[in-house]
């Protein structure tokens, strides 16, 4: 499974340091994800900001920084006083980004700007925290701001691919692991801009955003929720090829990327067809990394856009596939979304359905064999009872953090047989007319159009109005308070049967469950419908 989107995306909706993060962090496109274009349109607003990143190379030829300059328009927000800038100290497992910020300059019409710091306590976990940047004089626009922040250095913890790494001559990341950027500005307008020039012919700057010069919608703490890749990446489809759907690498992978990227682009036309209330479906980018050194990163979701990071091959993987299931994982995030709430105390839908879609739709697709799908509903199954955490409360589960990662997945597992077996609810409850596609296909449409905020206690309204019996107290004893969960029998399609099974896992026997194939069912009659009717 991905090490993926538990912190998805993080909108920047707010401040940065108590910043509303949207869902704190997870939550693969929360809704309304910054919008981009390729250019910027020739009559500017009076507030706006200007950003220019320039990689620099060491001697080496290696990206060892981002020097960063930028200019803010316009002025505070009403009842704003002095300027304030914010950058993490930590981000997500991401140690020392705003320790890594060197020679910031500040400077307006009349002169260098001064500052005093404050920064927040830390948070356990991993989560993030930041420091903060306080003008002791008023300011005057527009005001420059400059600075370079250095890579992350090899070593720390494992966590997601935030910190910007350098690898095969470039350097990829997300502006949350360098930036720091004004929090009071009443700027809801950004261009963000490249400088190649230390780069060789055909290099590349993107971000999630878009190619090159793109023009972002949001405040400046927006630009902080993309990824960013620059330097000779690999492409797919070739620039010239105009598509919704596309891909950059650097590094050498043990499988074609751009054959697997052309397999996620299929993917990713299908889930638009089979979830339907983006229509058409976003444009999205996908990046890929390799490092040389720990640590890796994994694979996490931002908005329209996921980054999967990897260390070098081994000799078993030449020749193979990318993780299919991941790449999955990730771009159904987007669809999904989350609930409104307290990360800890809502990560359980946003993993737990996703995870419940990276197994079914791909089979559903035809993309994966029954044989594969009732391997994976195994592995599934086996990760969760043998988990340490599978009877752990979230908020206990949430203090944990990143320091465990078979703790912090216990949400995407329990999650996820949760939905298979609301699934099973519902078609037993129509006789099945209805099922759970139907029914989140109607929650996500309300939800895109704004008509409702989704809680975790309006979306037990809605499972309560749908079963004819009420859902909150079982949410809440499963998902908060951690109760161990045995899906039905048929909560994974009539081809597959489940039953209560012992399971070993390193030497332990654990109370679980075991799937088989039912003999007679073809798998395409597993779903009643693999797209909506």
């Amino acid at each position: 499974m991905a090490d993926a989107a538990w912190f998805g995306i993080l909108q920047a909706r707010g401040r940065v340091a108590g910043m509303a993060l949207c869902g704190l962090i997870a939550l693969a496109a929360c809704k309304g994800a910054p919008d981009a274009a390729v250019a910027a349109p020739e009559a500017k607003p009076e507030a706006y900001y200007e950003i220019t990143l320039r990689p620099e190379l060491d001697e080496g030829g290696a990206v060892e920084a981002i020097a960063v300059t930028s200019r803010l328009h316009g002025g505070l927000k009403d009842g704003e006083t002095r300027l304030k800038l914010s950058a993490p100290v930590v981000y997500v497992n991401v140690m020392g980004v705003a320790d890594r910020i060197r020679d910031l300059r500040v400077t307006d019409g009349a002169g260098p700007v001064e500052f005093t710091l404050e920064q927040d306590d830390p948070v356990p976990g991993g989560f993030p925290y930041f420091r903060h940047w306080t003008a002791t004089r008023d300011v005057d626009y527009p005001l420059d701001i400059s600075y370079r922040a250095l890579v992350q250095p090899e070593g720390g913890p494992a966590g997601p691919a935030f910190g910007i790494r350098p690898s095969a001559g470039g350097v990829s990341g997300a502006g949350a692991g360098y930036m720091i950027v004004p929090v009071n500005s009443e700027s809801n307008l950004s261009y963000l801009d490249w400088d190649l020039a230390e780069f060789g012919p055909g290099a590349v700057g993107v971000t999630t955003f878009g190619e090159g010069r793109v023009e972002v919608n949001g405040p400046p703490a927006a630009l902080m929720q993309g990824w960013l890749m620059a330097g000779p990446a690999g492409q797919y489809p070739p620039a010239e090829e105009e598509t919704h759907f596309r891909a950059y690498w650097l590094g050498n992978f043990p499988f074609d990327v751009a054959e697997e990227m052309a397999y996620a682009k299929d993917l990713y036309d299908y889930f638009g067809e089979f979830f339907a209330y983006l229509d058409p479906a976003p444009d999205y980018r996908v990046f890929l990394r390799q490092l040389d050194t720990e640590p890796y990163g994994g694979a996490t979701a931002l908005a329209n856009s996921f980054m999967l990071s990897r260390g070098p091959a081994r000799p078993e993987e030449m020749g193979g596939q990318s993780p299919r299931s991941t790449l999955a994982h990730e771009m159904i995030h987007m669809w999904v979304g989350g609930l409104s709430g307290e990360h800890a105390l809502t990560n359980w839908f946003s993993e737990g359905l996703t995870t419940y879609y990276e197994y079914t739709v791909p089979f559903r697709a035809g993309r994966i064999s029954l044989e594969d799908y009732i391997s994976g509903l195994n592995g599934l199954t086996d990760r969760y009872y043998s988990n340490p955490a599978r009877a752990m409360p979230a908020l206990e589960i949430g203090r944990v953090g990143f320091s465990d990662g078979r703790v912090r997945h216990a949400p995407y597992q329990r999650g996820a047989l949760y939905f298979a077996d609301l699934d099973a609810r519902i078609r037993a409850t129509s006789g099945g007319t209805r099922t759970l596609d139907m029914l989140v296909r109607e929650v996500f449409a309300l939800r895109q159009r704004g008509e409702i905020q989704l809680t975790l206690e309006a979306w037990s309204d809605f499972v309560s109005a749908e079963l004819g019996a009420e859902e909150e107290a079982f949410v809440r004893a499963l998902h908060i308070d951690g109760q161990v969960i045995y899906p039905a029998a048929d909560a994974f399609g009539a081809c597959v049967r489940g039953a209560p099974a012992p399971i070993e896992v390193d030497g332990e026997s654990f109370d679980g469950m075991r799937w088989v194939r039912v003999e007679g069912v073809a798998p395409e009659a597993c779903f009643a419908s693999g797209l909506p009717g």
